[in-house]
């Protein structure tokens, strides 16, 4: 695979191993919320969204993996993922958030990670993608950018829902 910098190899190393196990933690916090719901409509969403996190993880992986035929340092991201410096904060965060309740959760995640921060974190991943001639990179980038937008109003909603079951709110 040719690309127009050389570090672009190193941001793809960066994001399968940082950001792509995320997703899958991701994936499971919100199923695992979803669940603890009483009303159908968070529930659902919660479920749609876990299966969003999932396909992104999987698109990313599957993207990425053409990579691996050629550049070394992406054959074992998940085991790095435990391992190596950088994404210990988010790492952290995601840990977190998981081993909460479901209301922490939908506040980091669905609301702050979600809302803050996936905009961050794709939008200029997705130009670099696009600039070194990664398509299937770029196209993994567009499809889960789609999906954030709803995964924001997911977060916002459900919150306001939460917020209503107790009177005194």
């Amino acid at each position: 695979l040719n690309v127009t910098d050389a570090r672009y190899i190193n941001a793809v190393k960066l994001f399968i191993s940082g950001i792509s196990p995320l997703e899958y933690v991701a994936h499971r916090g919100f199923a695992h919320a979803g669940r603890a719901f009483s009303g159908p409509g968070p529930r659902v969403a919660c479920l749609m969204q876990s299966l969003d996190e999932i396909r992104h993880a999987q698109t990313q992986v599957h993207s990425i993996s053409n990579y691996n035929k050629y550049y070394n340092g992406m054959h074992d991201f998940h085991h790095m993922h435990g391992r190596v410096w950088f994404p210990s904060v988010p790492k952290s965060f995601f840990e977190d958030a998981i081993s909460a309740g479901p209301f922490e959760f939908m506040v980091s995640i669905g609301f702050s990670f979600e809302y803050v921060l996936t905009n961050l974190l794709f939008v200029p991943f997705v130009s670099g993608a696009a600039y070194n001639g990664d398509m299937g990179t770029m196209t993994f980038g567009f499809s889960a950018q789609s999906d954030e937008a709803r995964h924001m109003t997911l977060g916002l909603e459900v919150i306001k829902f939460i917020l209503e079951q107790d009177p005194a709110n």
